[in-house]
């Protein structure tokens, strides 16, 4: 069930959020985040920029690997 709220945002945010597609699901997904609504993030809704970068922070990735992420995200 989904509810209509009305919140003041500051004006620099406001801007942002009215070039997205669908603001509600923007601000639902954020305020989740930010309440720790979700306890584990999902691979869904993330870019495959993100999943390369995070790929990248682990530890136990092969040096081969971590060149080839490595030179993709520097582009």
């Amino acid at each position: 069930m989904r509810i209509n709220r009305t919140f003041s945002l500051d004006f620099e945010i406001a801007t942002e959020l009215k070039k997205k597609h669908n603001q509600s699901e923007t601000v639902n997904r954020a305020l989740k985040k930010y309440l720790h609504y979700d306890h584990a993030p999902i691979i869904n809704e993330s870019t495959t920029r993100q999943l390369m970068a995070a790929l990248l922070a682990r530890e136990d990735i092969d040096e081969t690997m971590k060149a080839l992420l490595l030179q993709i995200l520097t582009k």
